[in-house]
């Protein structure tokens, strides 16, 4: 399967890293839990992939009309990404609230409503982005980031596991686990919890300061697993064709076991 490419300059799209993630336009408040959506099916293309998240999107939509009002919310509500923003308030909101924002993808129309959020946050940085660009920098973050991310990199990458490690279980987790945690996959040794591994680009370990914050939030959900299951997790390196880049994590795997 081929990866999404990049549409617009590189220097461009990482500029507005800093704004996306601290808006929280990531959140599965505002995208839905995307890993899990991604994994609901075995895809013919990407391009059968992302517009099934838009048919998502839509039925979302429908669901809010029809529910919102029992709620007692407004449908405004659903599409205010400053929601999570206050995670005392959010973990208070019932089940079937959450559910419904965070279970299903976003419509094209959703998409353009968070590209003018992500300009006016960006508009004046010194790279003169265009709001189509900033809707286009959305799009890419949600529907092609997670493709070549999880679909490409992180399937090609447990393949290379696979062969290293034939008699461990890589066992892939849900969004939710995902987004708490920051962990891709629980690793099993003969049944044993041995830890969890999430997959990562060589950008990851870069400088800027966004990916210095991701960084730490990412070992904070790292010592929080920890914690409650008992199990370091890893931080595997590796390219799009699944080649792993930082061979210490290979001597981590095998100290466990």
């Amino acid at each position: 399967m081929d990866e999404f490419i990049l549409k617009i300059d590189k220097e461009k799209f990482r500029s507005t890293n800093g704004a996306w993630n601290d808006l929280m336009l990531n959140d599965p408040w505002s995208v839905g839990y995307v890993s899990t959506l991604i994994e609901a099916k075995n895809w013919k293309s990407k391009e059968e992939w992302e517009e099934t998240y838009y048919a998502s999107g839509e039925v979302r939509n429908k669901l809010i009309e029809r529910n919102a009002q029992n709620f007692g919310l407004s449908p405004d509500f659903f599409n205010d990404i400053t929601i999570p923003y206050n995670k005392s308030k959010y973990h208070l909101l019932s089940w079937d609230i959450k559910n419904l924002n965070t279970q299903k993808g976003r419509t094209r129309e959703d998409f353009k409503s968070k590209g003018k959020i992500l300009y006016d946050a960006v508009k004046d940085n010194g790279y003169d982005l265009s709001l189509n660009e900033c809707i286009e920098c959305v799009r890419f973050r949600v529907i092609c980031e997670t493709w070549n991310g999880i679909i490409l990199r992180e399937n090609n990458t447990i393949s290379s596991l696979h062969r290293l490690f034939p008699n461990l279980t890589f066992e892939k987790v849900d969004g939710e686990m995902d987004h708490t945690y920051a962990v891709d996959f629980q690793v099993f040794n003969s049944g044993y919890l041995m830890c969890a591994i999430q997959i990562k680009p060589k950008t990851y370990l870069g400088s800027a300061p966004y990916i210095r914050k991701a960084r730490i939030a990412n070992e904070n959900k790292y010592a929080a697993y920890k914690e409650k299951y008992g199990a370091p997790v890893l931080t595997v390196i590796s390219k799009t064709n699944g080649e792993i880049l930082n061979g210490e994590v290979i001597s981590q795997i095998k100290a466990l076991m």
